[in-house]
């Protein structure tokens, strides 16, 4: 640092003065210093996030296309972008590796590829509406890809965005085994477990008699007010007649006349069966989830 010579002439109070103001501004300097590290320290997730794609090549496309490098070191981006609750630092996060990826065309497309099955493929562990948010507001806005390209996303940004954690689920109409009609906000319970089906699907089977015929899960679920609200959306009336046997009593059975679900897409039904756990005020607790996620947010401590 270049310094003033201030000669002896200078009165003492002057030198005091200077010496006080320089000390000021180191103090400041150390404390501005200690504030940046601190904040550095106090989201290290961030820092890892933003550098996570810094020594990837994304011209090898052998490595890219490689299942034990570029997959799994996308699965591990993946990994860490769902631990972090900050929409903007994994915005940032997603746009930084993107922008990497798009300087080859070919490492572009295998990772969009591999986004989709992680995040949004109705049979992945890993399916999270929310990091993949990130991933399709990209896609949007991308000067890499036209116009009819990115419109092929909007649809699927504006779904994965409806009933999201937080926010009141959609709210529908379905008929009821005995012909009257009901809405879903007019379900009264602490909770609401929202269970879509599929009669011909053999995985729906399987949950639901899980629900129906485990006696610690019935009594869990009566102990808390959990109501289950089982719904056919496919529109076929014969077939929700006959799996009715299949529902307990004690479980609203309704079915969409209309199909209402499905044309307008209120709900992403792209796997049976889905799930949503609802609160009182019908806001959503867990979204397109799994049973076992269910049983865990009440059993274990939060």
């Amino acid at each position: 640092m270049k310094r003033l010579s201030l000669g002896f002439w200078l009165p003492l109070s002057i030198i005091t003065l200077l010496f006080w103001a320089c000390n000021e501004k180191n103090t400041s300097k150390k404390e501005n210093d200690t504030s940046a590290k601190q904040q550095a320290a106090a989201n290290p997730a961030d820092s890892t996030l933003q550098h996570f794609w810094d020594t990837f090549n994304m011209q090898d496309t052998a490595q890219v296309k490689n299942p034990d490098k570029g997959e799994q070191h996308l699965a591990d981006f993946i990994a860490l972008l769902s631990k972090t609750p900050d929409s903007a630092t994994r915005d940032r996060a997603v746009n930084l590796m993107l922008d990497k990826a798009k300087a080859n065309r070919t490492s572009f497309d295998h990772f969009i590829k591999l986004y989709e099955h992680y995040l949004y493929d109705g049979n992945s562990p890993m399916r999270d509406d929310v990091v993949y948010e990130s991933v399709l507001r990209y896609m949007i806005k991308t000067d890499l890809l036209s116009d009819l390209e990115k419109e092929a996303y909007r649809p699927v940004y504006k779904l994965v965005r409806r009933n999201r954690v937080g926010q009141p689920a959609e709210d529908f109409s379905f008929e009821l085994s005995n012909g009257t009609s009901q809405k879903l906000s007019q379900v009264k319970a602490k909770y609401t477990l929202l269970l879509f089906y599929d009669p011909d699907c053999a995985h729906c089977k399987e949950t639901i008699h899980q629900l129906r015929d485990t006696p610690q899960l019935a009594e869990l679920f009566t102990q808390l007010q959990v109501q289950i609200v089982a719904i056919d959306p496919w529109g076929d009336r014969s077939k929700w007649k006959d799996y009715m046997p299949e529902i307990a009593k004690d479980w609203i059975n309704g079915f969409d006349a209309k199909s209402t679900i499905l044309q307008q897409s209120l709900y992403d039904l792209k796997a049976s069966p889905t799930i949503f756990l609802l609160d009182e005020n019908k806001q959503v607790i867990l979204k397109d989830t799994y049973l076992q996620s269910v049983i865990q947010h009440f059993v274990q401590p939060n």
